[in-house]
């Protein structure tokens, strides 16, 4: 059994966004940053813009917060730019929106530098913003415990979101269902646990709160849900990553880089 990956079983929801850590500062409105996913590796890949063919690997986070660190960060230069800061790494492959295509996903390896595998994600994805208020994405994924997703905005102005699951091997689509969730007033959403949480704000300025939440399998229930507000921001989130083996959220705010911890408990069992 592959020693990085975390077991599937996972019962927790999300009960608080504890803190907020700024790790890094850049003057880039747009971008993502994130570690794998799975692997306990402790690199930190670094993409700068919502369209850019450049990743940026540091060694470790402390490589990406002193500048001065040598090494300095190694440049993977990409046979395809990106579209969106909607990109996720999961075992070893960076998976994201390719640009000037409406819903092509590739699948890049970054150790062997080539692009691995590539879909066409079904069900309209790719013809609307994800979320209002972060105006490059079209198809924002996600990785959870339970694996590789894809969100994207179903048809009609500010859409109800759509959530697909995707089998990273094949690339092939495992389910797909329509959530309540709407993506007007919508900056940004992760998984965690197999649930869809939904981060709103007014005008794509703070507060920033978790509104809707969509559980594909219905163990959640409206009145388990407290108030989930993120420590005030000025500005939207132009992306928030959920990292399982760390049980926190990285996230790109007006330039700032920044880490969340989060407070869980175990799902109770629907009577």
């Amino acid at each position: 059994m592959d020693q990085t990956t975390p077991k599937l079983s996972c019962d927790n929801m999300l009960m608080g966004i504890k803190s907020l850590k700024i790790v890094k500062k850049t003057m880039d409105t747009d971008g993502s940053w994130m570690k794998d996913a799975v692997s306990n590796s402790p690199k930190v890949y670094f993409l700068i813009g919502s369209r850019n063919n450049t990743v940026w690997e540091f060694a470790n986070m402390r490589a990406l917060m002193e500048d001065s660190t040598k090494p300095g960060p190694r440049k993977l230069i990409l046979t395809h730019s990106w579209q969106g800061t909607g990109q996720v790494i999961y075992k070893g492959f960076l998976f994201f929106h390719n640009q000037g295509t409406l819903n092509e996903i590739i699948k890049y390896s970054l150790q062997k530098r080539t692009v691995e595998d590539q879909m066409l994600l079904p069900g309209g994805a790719g013809r609307a913003l994800v979320y209002q208020h972060s105006p490059s994405t079209y198809i924002d994924l996600a990785v959870d415990e339970h694996g590789l997703w894809a969100i994207h905005a179903g048809p009609g102005i500010y859409g109800h979101l759509v959530l697909t699951k995707i089998e990273p091997d094949t690339l092939g689509v495992e389910h797909s269902w329509d959530t309540p969730c709407k993506s007007q007033d919508a900056e940004a959403a992760f998984l965690l646990c197999g649930v869809l949480y939904v981060v709103y704000s007014s005008g794509g300025h703070g507060p920033h709160r978790i509104t809707c939440v969509y559980d594909p399998r219905g163990t959640i229930s409206e009145e388990d849900l407290p108030n989930l507000f993120f420590p005030r921001r000025p500005r939207s989130h132009s992306m928030i990553h959920y990292n399982a083996r760390e049980k926190q959220l990285y996230a790109w705010n007006d330039g700032n880089q920044i880490i969340y911890k989060l407070q869980t408990k175990r799902k109770q069992p629907i009577k």
